[in-house]
């Protein structure tokens, strides 16, 4: 590879063989070619391996990463940076894939403002459904801080997938994702706290796949649970920061939703010790930091009052109505 590529694409891959092709080669035909393609095996048990190295030997774009054993996406993630030398990174999930397009849009975006991080729209897939979202993402004449981005009344996405990220910018501030799941979220919290350079694009960039082995599609498991945990104890030192805790703050907001949805996640297990186990944690956090809620714009007076008194009876309470 003689030339800085524009985009570093790290697509993390396990047992992949069924939709691995769709991913790659929507990266491969780009209107743009000044790519690095970044593959990494994660301890593939199936015939994902021998794609990955057919990939590599018809195009030198490609490089190829393997893990002896299966460490999770987030680590597979990690892996790619590491080697990634482009301007800018971008991440792509192995069965999901990109509009010839996406490089071009989004690069010519991002090098214009000079931006650390570029939020963009994606399309979720499910049931014959095609989605647009978020459907309304507001795009600012004119860059702003992730601080700014928090108070400004806009929810940011936790996916790490639907976004451009500046090469140097991750690796200044030695970005990681966690290993297991919901790997995500804390890291693009994180992230947006550090950036001093953001801005969204009202373009569909990412086609997002609902399967029935996703996780939302799952019976979920107590690592499920654990993952979803951690990244909300990973989260809590945003607290400690006045400037996100602001009657706008999408970050208190945010926070308080997840430990809903936490509450809803555990409450489908049907298992009694990890929904008291879940119970006490959601209400340990609750008491901890509910007192940022009270004035918070972002959510309407009845969901502050509910979430304040217990994410859990909120999540209960949504379950039966969607039951009936």
């Amino acid at each position: 590879m003689f030339y800085k590529p524009k985009v570093s694409v790290v697509i993390p891959c396990y047992n992949s063989e069924s939709y691995l092709k769709k991913a790659v080669d929507s990266v491969l035909n780009q209107s743009i070619s000044e790519l690095q393609i970044i593959l990494v095996d994660d301890g593939s048990t199936d015939k994902t391996p021998v794609l990955l190295q057919q990939y590599k030997m018809q195009d030198n774009r490609i490089e190829v990463i393997t893990h002896s054993k299966n460490k999770g996406l987030g680590p597979a993630r990690n892996s790619g940076i590491s080697i990634a030398s482009g301007e800018y990174i971008f991440f792509l999930d192995s069965d999901d894939y990109i509009p010839p397009n996406s490089f071009e849009v989004l690069y010519d975006k991002a090098q214009t403002e000079q931006l650390e991080i570029l939020q963009a729209q994606h399309i979720v897939h499910q049931n014959e459904e095609k989605i647009v979202m978020p459907p309304d993402l507001p795009v600012f004449p004119n860059p702003v801080t992730g601080i700014r981005y928090f108070n400004s009344g806009f929810f940011i996405e936790p996916k790490a997938c639907v976004k451009l990220w500046r090469t140097d910018f991750i690796k200044k501030h030695n970005l990681k994702f966690a290993t297991g799941f919901y790997e995500d979220m804390a890291m693009v919290f994180h992230a947006f706290t550090l950036a001093n350079r953001v801005n969204n694009i009202a373009f569909p960039a990412y086609h997002y796949m609902i399967r029935q082995h996703s996780i939302t599609q799952q019976n979920v498991t107590p690592e499920h649970i654990a993952g979803y945990k951690q990244s909300l104890i990973d989260l809590q030192d945003l607290f400690l920061r006045p400037e996100l805790t602001g009657k706008h703050s999408a970050f208190v907001a945010a926070f308080f939703l997840y430990l809903k949805e936490l509450s809803g996640m555990t409450l489908k297990t049907g298992d009694n010790s990890i929904i008291k186990e879940t119970k006490i944690f959601v209400d340990e956090m609750t008491r901890k930091y509910g007192q940022f809620l009270s004035g918070n714009r972002l959510l309407s007076f009845p969901k502050r009052m509910l979430l304040k008194r217990s994410p859990f009876l909120y999540a209960r309470l949504k379950k039966i109505y969607k039951k009936n």
